[in-house]
């Protein structure tokens, strides 16, 4: 087996061209941004501000004041980089990350993401909403798209407040391609206009089910009932089974899906929907059983096997983005809250997780990467490099 390289033997001059093209792919993509400064305020590239911003994320940086400090510290690579001739002031960042409006850099987001070519696995794209909890003064709610595959986030869109994102992910679904992917929501995104607006795209959905929905909710609960009732006999239903033991718990997950939903008044309202899914979960944990069930919709044929996957897949974005956006980058911790600050800062640090998951080899976790990226420019350069490599 081939031994991969190690960083430190990574050449300056290596080193220096996986950092130019990174950055031409980021000013390709960033370029159409309109600056929000003045033109006699303008003695940084927008876009060079932007890289450093990113960098700094990379590194650690989970605040205005520490992305300052970092551009101070490394001046002399941003020097060679980016040929800057002095490290920019607090203030810089401050006003650029205030003023610069989201949506332009969300839609530069969504370009630079489509550099990265599709796998040929199946795409599961799951949306899912989460509070900036630190910004005080604004309440700020992002809905994003992650793609579970690839831990990758493919755009967002800012609502304010949760109930909102039943507004707000018809708009995420204008800038995510969807087609031939299968698209998972929680309950709040259970409304016939979202399910519409994904088939239309080419897509797949399961989307959960509760009592926001009451009457599909009510009917869905009867008929699992019943059916359960007679032994799932003469209802066209498929059954699944799955047992999790471990640190003394027993998890045991039943899967039952409904293909016949002819006795559903309903059905044609829902586009394309072909599937009802029940799950069951028990828990028993140190004697003490607890049991629950919910309730999926979907356009897919689909058996027990692969609806319990889906559902499971949903949870990636809570594990894997919101999760580390509260535990890694600290973002409940960041109080900024003047203008378009917070939401441009959430913004980064979805970026700068996603340049670090690009580095899939090792065992180092995301917080062990940024540190290293901070100490070590030879790895900041590998984690650019890993990132532009994946585009071409």
């Amino acid at each position: 087996m081939t031994k991969k390289k190690p960083t430190q033997f990574y050449s300056d001059h290596d080193q220096y061209l996986d950092s130019q093209i990174f950055i031409f792919s980021l000013r390709s993509s960033l370029q159409h941004i309109q600056d929000p400064r003045k033109p006699d305020n303008q003695s940084y590239p927008l876009v060079d501000l932007m890289i450093i911003i990113l960098a700094a994320v990379i590194a650690g940086a989970n605040s205005i004041l520490s992305i300052h400090q970092y551009s101070a510290c490394k001046f002399e690579l941003f020097q060679r980089l980016l040929g800057i001739e002095r490290a920019p002031s607090y203030s810089v960042f401050w006003w650029l990350l205030v003023r610069l409006e989201p949506t332009q850099l969300a839609e530069a987001f969504v370009r630079w993401v489509r550099l990265l070519p599709d796998e040929v696995k199946e795409r599961i794209i799951a949306i899912d909403g989460k509070r900036l909890n630190g910004s005080k003064r604004q309440l700020v709610h992002l809905v994003s798209a992650w793609d579970t595959g690839r831990s990758l986030l493919l755009g967002h869109v800012k609502t304010e407040q949760k109930s909102n994102e039943i507004t707000a992910i018809p708009e995420l679904l204008k800038i995510v391609d969807v087609k031939d992917a299968v698209v998972t929501i929680d309950a709040a995104g259970c409304q016939k206009k979202i399910v519409e607006d994904i088939t239309a795209r080419g897509g797949d959905y399961v989307i959960a089910l509760k009592g926001n929905q009451g009457t599909l909710h009510a009917e869905a609960i009867n008929f699992f009932t019943q059916a359960r009732e007679v032994g799932y006999e003469n209802t066209d239903c498929l059954l699944g089974k799955t047992v999790d033991k471990g640190h003394g718990r027993i998890e045991t997950r039943e899967v039952v899906v409904a293909r016949d939903l002819e006795w559903l008044a309903s059905q044609k309202e829902w586009s394309k929907l072909t599937t009802m899914i029940e799950v069951t979960s028990r828990r028993e944990v140190k004697g003490k059983a607890t049991e629950e069930r919910r309730y999926y919709i979907s356009s897919l044929a689909i058996t027990p096997e692969r609806a319990g996957v889906l559902v499971r897949e949903h949870w990636c974005i809570e594990n894997h983005l919101h999760w580390s956006m509260d535990v890694v980058f600290k973002e409940d911790d960041c109080a900024v809250s003047m203008g378009h600050a917070p939401e441009n800062l959430a913004f980064f640090r979805r970026t700068a997780q996603m340049i670090i998951q690009t580095d899939l080899g090792g065992t180092k976790g995301i917080a062990e990467k940024r540190r290293q990226a901070g100490w070590d420019d030879n790895y900041m350069a590998h984690l650019l490099g890993v990132f532009v490599k994946q585009a071409v």
